[in-house]
């Protein structure tokens, strides 16, 4: 049931925003016969790929990228062309590490990493200043680095799914008391 809500909470989310900036989202096999200069949003949702096709680099416009529920390990150092990119959704594939390539998009609101596999985010996230949502559910982190504390646009943040313990819950929640953290219960798993 927790799945089914969270499925449809990023659905609302990601439609509200294409609604709000009036520009469609494509297929790939849609997105790569256009000229991509006039593409700003594009879905590989499940798509089962291990890797981005070198002819995405072209797509420099994109202000929404979902490459959830696919197969990726990593991300492409030229990947940073992506400037202007908002939102992006890197959910259920195979991240053993948060892609420090993402730290280098000046316009990223929201990286939405749920259910992957690293357990550190990295310090230079403190990079993204337009930074207002980091999804991190269901992703073993076990703990924030501090530089989380000088993101003043950073509203909220999804870490359910894994179990901290009280003493992380409550000293994050003070040091972070201008946003929203979602924990689960606390339990002794991260003391």
């Amino acid at each position: 049931m927790k799945k089914l809500v969270v499925s449809l909470l990023l659905l609302l989310i990601n439609n509200a925003f294409i609604a709000q900036t009036n520009f469609k989202t494509y297929s790939w096999e849609e997105a790569k016969g256009l000229n991509p200069d006039s593409i700003f949003s594009i879905s590989f949702e499940k798509e089962r790929i291990d890797s981005l096709p070198t002819e995405l680099m072209k797509f420099v416009h994109l202000k929404n990228l979902n490459l959830g529920k696919n197969k990726l390990h990593h991300l492409p150092d030229s990947f940073e062309v992506f400037s202007q990119l908002e939102i992006l959704n890197m959910e259920k594939n195979n991240l053993e590490e948060f892609p420090l390539v993402i730290c280098r998009l000046p316009a990223l609101k929201e990286p939405i990493m749920n259910r992957n596999n690293f357990a550190v985010i990295p310090f230079s996230i403190g990079n993204l200043s337009q930074l207002e949502f980091l999804d991190i559910w269901a992703t073993p982190v076990a703990t924030f680095p501090d530089v989380l504390l000088t993101m003043k646009n950073l509203k909220h943040i999804d870490a359910r799914g894994v179990l901290h313990g009280p003493k992380f819950q409550k000293s994050w929640a003070e040091k972070l008391s201008w946003m929203k953290i979602d924990f689960d219960a606390p339990c002794n798993c991260f003391e």
